[in-house]
Order: C-alpha cells, then structure tokens, then sequence
C-alpha cells in the first residue's frame, strides 16, 4: 500500500575537469576503508532478532487506522488513474486537465479521510500506548511528506517515531533511512549524516543506494575520499548482486573522481557508462578526457561513434570529427562527416519499443476492475525515440525553422574538398571547388581544382583553372601552380606556351620551382626539337 516516499539522490551529470582537491593519480594511492560507515555486528544482530515481539494496535486505534488505509487505499487509485489520463493519446488537452483536476479533488477528499482520522488520535496522543503512538507519527509523516508538501513536519513525525520503545523495529529503522534524506534535502549534511550512519549501525543488511546517499552527503561537504569509499563500496555491491549501477551514481562517482584528480581511473567507468547510457554528454566528457590525456585515437574513434549514433549536433563537433578523420587517415568518413552536416538538422526518429503491463481507464475516466474488485492490466507499447540526422523541415526535425548544422562557408566547403580530394573523388572535389571560387577571394581554389583536372586527364580544363587561379592571384606557391601549367601547356604540345610559364616559375624565390622550371626547360626544348624533326621526317617521305 505505502509507495516509495522520496527519492533525493540528485541526477548530476559532470565534467572531467581536475578537482581543486586533487590529490591522488591513481585509485591505488587512496585508501578504501576511509569513510566508511560502521556496520551491525553479528552479536548485535542476534540481539536485536531476541527482542523483536508482535505488536497489536488497541481495538479503537486499529479501526481508525483501518479507515486510513482505505483512504489512502482511495487517494492511490485516484492517483494511477490521473497518470494514465495524462500519458492517454485519447484524450484532448483540454479533456486531461478536466479529468486531472477531478482526479486531483478525489485525492484531496480521501486523504482529509485520514488526516480526520489521525486528528482524532492526536487529540488524545499522550494517553495511547506507544506502539499505537508509532503507528500515527508513521501515517501523519507520510501525509504530511507526499501530500502536505510540508518536509519539516514529516521529519519532525519520524523523529518522533524513533523515540517510541515499542515502534515496530522495521518502521523505526525505515524512519532513520528518511529523517536522514528529508535533512539532507534541507541542505543539514551535518544531521543527515548523523542519522544514515545510525542507519547503517543498526540495519542487518545494507543497500548501495545508502552507501550513494552517504557518498553524495559527503561530496557536497567537499569530503571526496570519503564519498568515493562509500560510492566505491556501493559499486561493488552492485556487481556482487548482479543489480545496476544506476546513471545518476555513475555522474557522482566520476564527478568524485575528478574532484581527486584520478583521470586514468575515469576511462573505464566513461566505457561502462556509455555501453548502459549512451548518451551525448558521456561521449563529449569521455572525449574532452581523451582529449586531456593526449590519446588523439580514442578521442577520434569516439567521435566517430557518436557520429554514427546521431548525436552530434554543434558545429564544431562535426568540423573536429572530420580534420581527426582526416589526420588519421580516413578522407572517406571525413568527407561524409561534412556532407552529413551540410545537410542535416537535429531531429527524432523512433528507434524502439517499450512494452509493459499496465492498468487501465474505462469510459468514466476510472480504472477498470474486474468482477473480484481487481484492476486490470493490459499490455501497453510506447515508442522509443532517439536523435537523429534529419532532412531540414521535416517533421521528424526539432526545429522546423532550422538551417543545416554547417553552412556552405569557406571553412566547411574547404575541409569537405580537401577530404574528398584525399578520398581521391576528384570529380566531387571539383564540384566542391567550384562553390569554393565563387565565395573566396584569392585563387587558390582554381588551382586545386586545376591539379585535379589534370590528375583526371582533363588537360585542357586544367589550363583553364590555372589560369583563372594565376590572375586571381593571393596565393601562397605561384610557382609550384605555374609548373603545374607549364606541364599542361606540354601535355598539349603547346611548347611556346609552356616555355613562357616555364621561364616565369625560374624566377621564383624557392629554389626548388627554380630547379624543375630549368629542367622543364630545356625538356621542353628537347621535346619541342624532336617534334620538329618528326614533323618534317614525315613531309620528306610524303
């Protein structure tokens, strides 16, 4: 009937920057005992079952909290069914909040029920036996915890539960567990500690969701050896009970981690975490560590995961991803890295299904029982969705409005034409440089695109883009793009034309133009001379 109270560890997601308490470089340097709580011994144990005993509500006081049960019983249904109202695809907007806001009155007439009931009993409060007094501390802090909004109240009720000799051992301790959260989420860590450690003296068996509620009281104390003891010990009770190690708890314990400076030790925990909860921010910290620790491999293998499960969506991410690809060898990805951002936009796209037993509503808005009184449940499927690259304005984009994540800019276009070159798709390249001459300013677009002309054979188109690029001038070698059509000119047999560029690059200041535009000379004026003799050996013999 009770439902899980509060939950207060908070979902924190941060980066692997170096604490200002670093102190360790590796998790060997730490000792793992710190920190951690003192535990029930087994003599205490024993105790403890010999003075367990039942015990049984006064007649009066047992009717009473009968009828809180049942209001409570009352107040949860109305509860499920507001839920199932809301997440409903039958129902308007307007319809759920009508429903909602009647579901809200039901709950609001069934727990006055039992606060009506729980007032008559604390009239006469000193006169009930101490078992019964338990029982509505107990009931009055749950109201005043989930319904009443009114924390300081519902800790005050559970303390007041401690101090009764014959509370049931198992509530009592349960009251530890959430004194010890509702002083935590007032910021008190002084108190909260206090009481999760009494906790843990006096519990026979301990959860990891306590050992991270204590890591995470000392965290925010700025005790981080003792938070990561604790969350350490939490981890490994995890994987000795086969249970997960939920998201949040990774975040607190790598955040731990950070703040004691042991950035080898976070690898591991970053790959566990994105093999549970691959999402985006694991990849970009997981990244900027890899980044950190100078492993360029890694932090481009990473990226290029995370490219290929849709989660990039900044520029910059798109443009790192591709020059590392690019550096590391792979023009291919790297041009389709680029191609991907010039004509995608961050949307959604339905990647899986979640299927699960579920109550549901009859026509009145109810949950729908069976002839025993017994809710019905029904298999309920709901799509999954994840990121995606999308077309731009199309339904699946989050922003109907938005433009492709990179512009057609110099700076994009010339990463994407240098990766394809490197690809050896020259023709694409071509393209892409002729977008490039229309928006630069100097001419070293016209003598990319020239050089690949002449790679593809195209020898009088390579003239021609050379030449463009020589008038356009700004550009940072003329002398290797006047070889270049120098080499043109004499692929065409157009030898004067050559011998002119020829005689132009001799003049250049590097040495090395200086040195092939000689040699291309005086090749050129062999050949042009064996052309010659040719020529008029032919005319003799006609």
């Amino acid at each position: 009937m009770i439902r899980i109270l509060l939950t207060l560890i908070l979902a924190l997601s941060f980066p692997t920057l170096p604490g200002l308490y670093a102190q360790a470089k590796s998790v060997d340097d730490l000792d793992l005992e710190y920190g951690l709580p003192r535990l029930i011994s087994e003599a205490e144990k024993k105790k403890a079952l010999q003075k367990k005993r039942s015990k049984v509500l006064t007649q009066s006081v047992a009717r009473k909290v009968t009828r809180i049960v049942e209001a409570f019983d009352e107040a949860g249904t109305a509860e499920d069914a507001k839920a199932l109202i809301l997440k409903s695809e039958t129902y308007s907007k307007a319809e759920k909040a009508k429903e909602a806001k009647e579901k809200d009155r039901e709950i609001k007439v069934a727990v006055a029920k039992a606060q009506r009931e729980l007032d008559d009993l604390k009239e006469k409060i000193d006169s009930l036996k101490s078992y019964d007094r338990s029982m509505v501390w107990y009931y009055q802090g749950y109201i005043n915890l989930v319904y009443a909004d009114n924390l300081p109240g519902a800790r005050q009720n559970y303390l007041n539960l401690i101090q009764e000799e014959d509370a049931t051992p198992q509530i009592k301790l349960g009251s530890y567990y959430t004194v010890s959260q509702l002083y935590l989420a007032d910021e008190d860590f002084t108190n909260g500690i206090k009481y999760l450690l009494l906790w843990f003296q006096k519990s026979p068996e301990v959860t990891a969701q306590a050992y991270v509620l204590l890591g995470q009281a000392y965290f925010l104390l700025d005790e981080h050896k003792k938070a990561f003891s604790n969350l350490k010990r939490a981890k490994s009770i995890t994987e000795e009970e086969g249970a997960l190690f939920r998201e949040n708890w990774y975040s607190l314990l790598i955040a731990t981690m950070s703040e004691l400076g042991l950035k080898e030790d976070q690898v591991p925990l970053y790959e566990e975490v994105l093999e549970l909860f691959p999402k985006k921010k694991y990849f970009v910290n997981l990244a900027g560590l890899y980044n950190e620790l100078e492993r360029p491999l890694d932090y481009t293998a990473l990226l290029k995961t995370a490219f290929t499960k849709q989660l990039l969506d900044k520029k910059s991410e798109f443009q790192s991803l591709s020059q590392s690809l690019l550096a590391a060898g792979n023009p291919y990805w790297a041009a389709e890295v680029m191609i991907t951002g010039m004509s995608s936009v961050p949307g959604l796209q339905i990647v899986d299904q979640q299927c699960e037993l579920s109550k549901v509503l009859d026509d009145r808005g109810n949950i729908k029982t069976n002839r025993q009184g017994e809710a019905v449940e029904e298999e309920v499927c709901l799509d999954v969705y994840g990121p995606a690259f999308v077309k731009p304005g199309s339904e699946a984009a989050l922003d109907k409005e938005a433009k492709p994540v990179l512009e057609e800019d110099k700076q994009n276009l010339t990463i994407l034409a240098e990766a394809l070159r490197s690809a050896r798709e020259r023709r694409a390249a071509i393209d892409i440089f002729k977008k490039l001459v229309k928006i630069t300013d100097d001419g070293e677009a016209y003598i990319a695109m020239g050089n690949l002309y002449y790679q593809e054979d195209d020898i009088a188109k390579a003239v021609e883009a050379i030449d463009k690029g020589l008038k356009k001038g700004k550009l940072k070698n003329p002398g290797y793009a006047q070889l270049t059509l120098g080499q043109a000119y004499f692929e065409l047999g157009k030898f004067d034309d050559a011998r002119k560029v020829f005689n132009k690059a001799s003049q250049s200041k590097r040495d090395s133009v200086k040195k092939s535009a000689r040699a291309w000379l005086k090749y050129t004026d062999a050949e042009q001379e064996r052309v010659r003799n040719l020529q008029l050996r032919k005319e003799s013999i006609s």
